[in-house]
């Protein structure tokens, strides 16, 4: 995949491991529903389990021709020739990341503040991810909760600073939340539980790309 497709208005699917349903059959569903980008989520599990799991989604993601990003470890995104890395706060320096991975891979990171958004911007990460947009049980140590105003003032000040960097709105985003959250000017939405959870992952990913892609 080309780092540098990165789409307008793109659904990033983010597993989880709590889910009633599996890490491959979350990936198989929403890859089946039109996703291509996915973030392999993991936490507390040994190297082996993070590699068996990680070439079962792998060869998912290649089946479908979508995107796979290695959550947090540079080292497994490595072993497994993923699409990128998506770094924490905590996490591995995305300059260092960047020359372990090369310029091909794709590096997001993790804001909650601008001011940590303009640090990312500085070091060149492909994308941010900022959130949380509300409480969301699937992140632990979790930072003060945005909503549409919080995005809304930091994208507009992106944009008067002329700072042009894909942001994915993330954190316990719904179905209802998803056309005013695109009016605050973020480039796509990363989505767990509202899909893992939901009765048909299927369609509930058709049903999101729609919305997604019929905002204006």
């Amino acid at each position: 995949m080309n780092k540098n497709n990165i789409k307008e208005k793109e659904l990033q699917f983010i597993t989880n491991q709590w889910s009633k349903n599996s890490i491959s059959t979350q990936i198989e569903e929403v890859c089946k529903g039109g996703c291509r980008w996915i973030q392999l989520r993991l936490k507390d599990m040994t190297p082996e389990e993070w590699i068996n799991t990680g070439t079962e989604a792998r060869a998912i993601c290649k089946k479908y021709g979508a995107r796979l990003i290695i959550n947090d470890h540079v080292e497994f995104a490595l072993r497994l020739d993923a699409d990128g890395v998506h770094l924490g706060k905590e996490d591995m320096d995305p300059g260092k990341a960047r020359k372990l991975l090369g310029n091909d891979k794709i590096i997001g990171g993790t804001a909650n503040q601008l001011k940590e958004i303009l640090a990312l911007h500085k070091k060149q990460v492909d994308y941010v991810g900022l959130g949380p947009f509300r409480y969301t049980k699937t992140k632990k140590k979790l930072a003060e909760t945005l909503g549409n105003e919080g995005y809304l003032k930091i994208m507009k000040t992106l944009k008067n600073k002329e700072i042009d960097i894909p942001v994915f709105a993330i954190g316990g985003i719904r179905k209802d939340d998803i056309r005013q959250l695109f009016k605050t000017g973020i480039h796509g939405i990363a989505v767990s539980s509202f899909i893992s959870e939901s009765s048909d992952i299927k369609e509930t990913t058709k049903d999101i790309i729609q919305i997604t892609k019929n905002n204006t």
